[in-house]
């Protein structure tokens, strides 16, 4: 009776270790796990004028690598889309970034369509591990003109 406790014993030691070592190499990647940057709020005026206004206040930033993130500005929208398709306006952002630990900067541009959804603007950037001011702006516009927003900044620390 002994020696079946013992085979049972030495199976579940097995299946503990090699789960354990599943586990482990499962857990050795790269998390990319978003974060909220809080900024001062950005505004500007709809190109569209009977419209809400261009406003934002967060950046969305998921690390993709050793100081490499994807940043974007989603929280804008316009309700035109609702009524009359395929109207909107397109959003020109501009995010200049800084990291403050090593004195790197740099400018990305990206323009997106906004609609009836929060959508925006989306950066790579390669800003190296440290502490990393962002500035956003944008210049909205439709077929007729366009407004640039206000400008406004978040910090934060980018692994």
């Amino acid at each position: 009776m002994a020696h079946k406790n013992i085979g049972r014993r030495a199976a579940a030691a097995m299946i503990a270790l090699a789960t354990t070592i599943g586990v482990g190499a499962l857990g050795a990647g790269q998390a990319t796990a978003e974060t909220v940057v809080p900024m001062e709020r950005c505004w500007g005026v709809s190109p569209n004028i009977v419209d809400q206004p261009f406003s934002t206040a967060r950046l969305f930033v998921t690390s993709t690598g050793t100081g490499r993130v994807n940043a974007a500005i989603r929280d804008v929208s316009t309700p035109w889309a609702f009524f009359i398709p395929g109207t909107g306006y397109e959003s020109v952002g501009r995010l200049d970034w800084r990291n403050v630990n090593t004195g790197r900067t740099g400018t990305a541009y990206d323009s997106a369509h906004i609609g009836s959804y929060v959508s925006g603007p989306e950066f790579s950037l390669d800003t190296g591990p440290g502490t990393v001011t962002f500035t956003v702006s944008a210049v909205n516009r439709n077929a007729l003109w366009a407004i640039p927003s206000t400008a406004c900044s978040g910090t934060m620390l980018v692994r």
